[in-house]
């Protein structure tokens, strides 16, 4: 098989296995990884728009708009009136910040496990790989 096929049948092999076990450990927080998702960006990148968060996680604002109600419900987030009264930015609530500080010890926990065995020189350069690849699946859908 040539590398670029074992690599993409490798990364297709993992991916869903991943997000599985990741969705199981997130159970607790009755969330799922494309929900914590969402929490990771507002966490690291403050208040967001919708369209801000349904553009960082490639899909379409609907979606985003279901999965974001229903992390307002939970109180893990809240809609707030922008500068412009028009605009709803979303930020996490008091409840939230504090599940973000127990979801990203549990992640980091299980992360940390799968990695292990492997330096943190190749897992720098797989990150950096991956980042990579997914520039070029946006350009890709430009040309």
């Amino acid at each position: 098989m040539k590398p670029y096929k074992q690599f993409f049948h490798e990364y297709n092999l993992t991916y869903r296995p991943y997000v599985n076990q990741l969705n199981q450990e997130l159970a607790e927080f009755q969330l799922y990884s494309s929900q914590w998702r969402i929490m990771h960006f507002i966490l690291h990148n403050g208040e967001k728009t919708l369209s801000d968060i349904a553009s960082y996680q490639k899909v379409e604002k609907p979606t985003t708009t279901k999965m974001v109600q229903r992390l307002i419900e939970l109180d893990y987030l809240q809609s707030i009136s922008g500068a412009d009264k028009r605009t709803k930015l979303i930020q996490l609530t008091e409840k939230g910040l504090e599940r973000c500080d127990q979801i990203q010890a549990k992640i980091s926990q299980f992360q940390q496990y799968l990695l292990e065995d492997i330096p943190e020189e190749e897992q720098v350069a797989a990150a950096r790989l991956l980042n990579h690849i997914s520039g070029k699946i946006s350009d890709y859908r430009k040309g």
